[in-house]
């Protein structure tokens, strides 16, 4: 069953970003990250033991597309990259900052991203972390669309279940039950829940690696 976001979710969501931007400008904090070191470190978990050169990348909730210099970096500037994001402000910021032939973002919510385009790797990296009315239907259909128009490794990071402490904005997932689901679409599931931070990451792949 679709689960898109309703017109009151997308302007909640919306609205949180661009005030974020107006505050802290070009910032870890404006995407909600508590250093560069941890988004770092996210990067690291999504894209660990994926081979990333030569591959066309989506990267869902781009945010101010700090990804790019990441994958600069690991591929020696060998990716294609697509960022989409729901802020008009993130993806004007993104666009100015990254004016690059093999980059390009797009202003999009992910449940309404075309499915005729394909994608060798899509990393979504806290994109499904903020609380709506049913944060569950949400996700499961966003993965599996993700996972249609990718073809080999759709990677994904959620905030756990297993803290001492939750924020009211936040949704916190269980990692058996994500795990369960993501075996319902593909047989080749990763699970990592063995690095520093208060979150697990899912890696759904077309094939055995």
């Amino acid at each position: 069953m679709d689960r898109c976001l309703t017109k009151k979710e997308r302007l909640k969501v919306t609205g949180l970003y661009e005030r974020r931007y107006q505050q802290y400008g070009y910032s870890h904090k404006t995407v909600g990250w508590g250093s560069e070191k941890d988004q770092i470190l996210r990067f690291d978990m999504l894209c660990r033991g994926l081979d990333l050169r030569g591959k066309s990348i989506l990267d869902v909730g781009c945010g101010l597309g700090d990804l790019v210099p990441y994958l600069e970096a690991h591929t020696k500037g060998d990716f294609s990259y697509t960022g989409v994001d729901i802020a008009p402000s993130f993806i004007e910021s993104a666009q100015e900052k990254f004016n690059e032939s093999n980059v390009q973002f797009i202003c999009n919510e992910m449940t309404s991203l075309p499915e005729d385009k394909q994608y060798d790797v899509t990393l979504l990296s806290g994109a499904l972390s903020y609380r709506i009315d049913d944060n569950i239907a949400y996700t499961e259909y966003v993965l599996a669309k993700l996972l249609r128009i990718t073809r080999e490794t759709v990677a994904v990071n959620f905030l756990s279940s297993y803290v001492d402490y939750e924020a009211e904005k936040n949704f916190h997932y269980s990692p058996e039950d994500m795990f369960s689901y993501a075996k319902k679409l593909t047989p080749w599931v990763s699970i990592y829940h063995d690095y520093p931070l208060w979150e697990f990451t899912l890696q759904l792949h077309q094939r055995s690696i």
